[in-house]
């Protein structure tokens, strides 16, 4: 050999050696005894052993205890049949550290023929990195998978080219005729199989099939669809950012029940309602028509001059008693108003002194009677409240009224305004015998008398629960505070008017002096007799005035047509043709369409008032009626009908 060639079998050596100890995997070189002959310096780094330790020791040194009773014979049959065995194949191995930790590892094997006899080459690869990698990959799936199972509604996950790569057994279970695995299937196919399982009810399978690609390819909104059993399922598509789509079945079908319970239900409820609101209406004209002949002639009667003492105390006790049916008549309609929400409120800036002056000289006439005194605190300043000023006089007569009654004789009644906090608080304090502990939680409900039903102060047990609903209405609460033998405070608080909301408040308008009815004719269509002749006592003190009857609506609207009066008083609910046909038979006449119709009934609901409003009548009174508001109806109607 030349020296040339010498010097490049030098450099083929180094250069070999270089490559072999700078190979990334470890290298071992066994003989045929097993005996390791060579190591590179990856080996050092996998296996913890420098490599002048390594060589000469037999290769089972860097094998786990447990297998190495095995490796002679695993090694003595790859020297029977050697041949590459590329790296990743067979079952999972594992090396041993020096300091006796086992690794993962991958093992490649490759036989060199040298002159001192066969070798056999492995290369190593420590695979700990990569299979916490794919430990850690794993646990994510069986999560996802966890996660899907956990879902009620059927879910699928479809990748781009369309098909399926995930799914959860909700859905598996929406394909009935399907057999084999899922995955993989596209979704049309998978539809095809969905769709035996519809109700697909008008719908054609072509046509329902087309819908479905259609709003897969391009989802927006869902798609409502019902099972063959009865279910209500609404699908949704979405696309992810991969361009795959995420299908969600939602099983609506409890949903649904539950809706339509609500429905039953509220439906129930409002028949129920109507029916209440029915039964008061009418339970509220059949007391009120009497109650309008009792009232009516106890007027009258108390009018008369020449009535002697004792018959008007007796008159006075029937009328002091129909005066408690109706104010309890009254109560009840006005509480089944608020509770059905159908009391209108005109909530505005409201004075609260000019409420309780009002309320101080309505109390006086009752507070009389008991000797009670009736003052208002003075306030701080002129206080103004956002409320419904009838509402909130209401109240403040509820409470003025109870102060008096349940009061002691000779007592006092205070009304005053406290601020308290960002709202006033409208009270009412008396000194009475106050209420005991144990009666007070429940003086705010309904018909509650706290111990007094059998006693002889007259009341309904009503106008506290009532005070409490209108306050809330109006956004406000209501209160009190007692104890027994110390009196009682009764309040309700409101919001106070901010600088923004205060507006100038009108002055009250002082009552116009009453003017005699001039000579006029009136026809006055009721049907019940004891109505009628109180009508006829109350015109037989206006000599100037001609009453004209007729008991049913057709004689009525003869009567008008021929006689043409200068005003109709109309009962509504008359036998044959009601008060309304009455009403519209005037408007189509010439004779009588411009003359004022007063609606004069019993029922006084106030869908009643509206309708009758609605229909165009000028007024509408409710029995049992009160003079004095009746003679001033037919005043200020009177006074603009020409002659």
């Amino acid at each position: 050999m030349s020296e040339s060639q010498t010097e490049a079998v030098d450099w083929a050596e180094l250069a070999a050696g270089a490559v072999f100890d700078a190979a990334p995997d470890a290298m071992v070189l066994v003989d045929e005894a097993g005996t390791i002959v060579l190591v590179n310096a990856q080996t050092e780094r996998v296996f913890g052993w420098p490599r002048a330790e390594l060589v000469g020791r037999p290769v089972e040194v860097l094998l786990p205890q447990r297998f190495r009773a095995g490796h002679g014979a695993h090694r003595d049959g790859y020297a029977n049949n050697p041949h590459p065995r590329p790296m990743g194949a067979g079952d999972l191995l594992f090396g041993l550290h020096r300091d006796g930790r086992e690794i993962p590892v991958e093992i490649a094997l490759s036989p060199i023929a040298t002159p001192r006899g066969r070798l056999v080459a492995a290369a190593v690869r420590d695979i700990t990195e990569r299979r916490l990698v794919e430990r850690r990959a794993m646990i994510a799936h069986q999560r996802l998978l966890s996660a899907l199972e956990s879902v009620q509604d059927a879910l699928a996950i479809f990748d781009a080219a369309d098909e399926l790569v995930l799914c959860n057994s909700v859905y598996r279970r929406g394909l009935e005729s399907w057999t084999g695995p899922v995955t993989g299937a596209s979704f049309e196919a998978l539809l095809d199989a969905e769709i035996p399982t519809l109700d697909l009810g008008s719908e054609t399978v072509a046509d329902h099939r087309a819908r479905r690609i259609a709003y897969h390819r391009a989802p927006s909104g869902a798609i409502e669809v019902t099972s063959r059993d009865g279910r209500s399922l609404r699908i949704v598509d979405r696309i992810t950012p991969e361009g795959g789509r995420v299908t969600v079945v939602y099983d609506l079908s409890d949903d649904v029940r539950r809706q339509q319970e609500l429905e039953v239900a509220k439906q129930q409820a409002e028949d129920a309602n109507a029916a209440k609101t029915e039964f008061l209406r009418s339970m509220s004209h059949e007391l009120r028509t009497p109650l309008n002949a009792v009232l009516g002639f106890t007027q009258l009667i108390q009018r008369d001059a020449s009535v002697g003492e004792r018959p008007r105390r007796l008159v006075e006790h029937v009328r002091k008693g129909g005066e408690h049916l109706l104010r309890l008549i009254d109560d009840v309609l006005d509480l089944a108003r608020v509770e059905a929400g159908a009391v209108p409120l005109s909530v505005e800036p409201v004075a609260v002194d000019e409420v309780l002056e009002e309320a101080r000289t309505t109390l006086a006439s009752v507070a009389e009677g008991r000797r009670v005194t009736v003052s208002i605190e003075p306030a701080a300043e002129r206080w103004v409240v956002l409320a419904d000023r009838t509402r909130l006089a209401q109240i403040v007569l509820n409470f003025g009224s109870n102060a008096i009654k349940y009061g002691k004789d000779g007592g006092r009644a205070i009304l005053r305004s406290t601020l308290s906090g960002r709202a006033l608080r409208v009270s009412v304090l008396d000194d009475g015998p106050g209420i005991a502990a144990e009666r007070q939680d429940r003086l705010f409900q309904a018909f509650y008398r706290a111990g007094q039903e059998t006693g002889p102060v007259e009341g309904t047990g009503i106008g506290l629960a009532l005070s409490r609903r209108l306050a809330d209405m109006m956004g406000g609460s209501v209160g009190f505070e007692s104890r027994a033998g110390h009196g009682a405070e009764f309040w309700v608080e409101l919001p106070l008017v901010t600088a923004e909301q205060a507006a100038p408040l009108p002055h009250a308008r002082p009552p116009q002096a009453s003017k005699a009815l001039a000579e006029a004719s009136i026809l006055y269509v009721e049907d019940n007799p004891a109505n009628v002749a109180f009508m006829e006592e109350v015109m037989a003190d206006l000599p100037h005035v001609k009453l004209l009857t007729a008991p049913t609506g057709e004689l009525g609207l003869e009567l008008a047509i021929a006689t043409r009066p200068h005003l109709i008083i109309l009962d509504i609910n008359l036998p044959g043709i009601s008060g309304f046909e009455v009403l519209r038979g005037l408007r189509d006449h010439d004779r009588t369409r411009a003359i004022p119709v007063i609606a004069l009934s019993a029922s006084a609901m106030q869908r009643d008032i509206r309708r009758a409003e609605a229909a165009g009548f000028a007024r509408y009174l409710t029995k049992p009626v009160k003079i004095d508001e009746l003679l001033e109806t037919l005043e200020s109607l009177l006074e603009h009908t020409p002659s």
